[in-house]
């Protein structure tokens, strides 16, 4: 991870001195911001209980780095979904119980590459890969609630972006996100998931 984020970070450095108006051959800064449906579930050994929230999320996200050549960037990629639904817990016994918690974010740090389809249309795809961390409150509890160790996440982009200035685009994205992680609850090993689906809008510098 340390190699790509310095790979990343010597590519962007080089790509200021080569950028030219309404190419994507420069440095590169991105943010999007969007909605969408998510689904969360985490199966506990042993039968002890499942645990799930399906339903609404927000989606806001980073990039930053440098085009290697034209239409083709890599960069590092920092993202964060908000999960809305409540939690419903099924035990083993079959008792149901739904738990309204007071925030559910998912954290992705990691790098990826953004490419440019060819031909002026500034359709572009992208991918990206990384650590996520969990983050749930329930009442005052600690945001620890799931125990969840740091996972494994990927991100899919596909997009269309207009120049509104030489150097400035804005468009609309579709991503599909997909994070993993392992914990303890209450003694017993626990494997959570997610995919979540997101709408955004896109703000591009490049």
């Amino acid at each position: 991870m340390k190699k790509l984020f310095a790979l990343i970070a010597f590519a962007a450095t080089l790509s200021f001195a080569v950028s030219a108006p309404f190419t994507h051959d420069g440095f590169f800064f991105s943010v999007t911001s969007g909605l969408g449906y998510g689904t969360f579930n985490d199966d506990i050994d042993d039968g002890f209980a499942q645990i799930e929230s399906n339903g609404l999320q927000a989606e806001a996200s980073i990039k930053i780095g440098g085009a290697i050549v034209n239409g083709l960037i890599i960069h590092a990629t920092f993202a964060m979904n908000q999960l809305y639904s409540d939690l419903e817990a099924t035990s083993k016994t079959g008792r149901d119980d739904r738990l309204s918690h007071d925030g559910f974010d998912i954290l992705f740090m990691g790098g990826g590459a953004t490419f440019y389809i060819p031909g002026g249309s500034n359709v572009f795809l992208g991918a990206s890969a990384g650590v996520t961390t969990y983050s749930v409150t329930i009442g005052n509890q600690s945001a620890d609630f799931l125990n969840l160790d740091s996972g494994f996440g990927v991100i899919a982009t596909i997009g269309k972006e207009w120049w509104i200035h030489e150097e400035l685009g804005l468009g609309i994205a579709f991503s599909y996100t997909y994070t993993s992680a392992e914990g303890e609850y209450r003694g017993e090993k626990n494997e959570a998931s997610t995919n979540m689906f997101s709408l955004s809008a896109t703000f591009t510098f490049n």
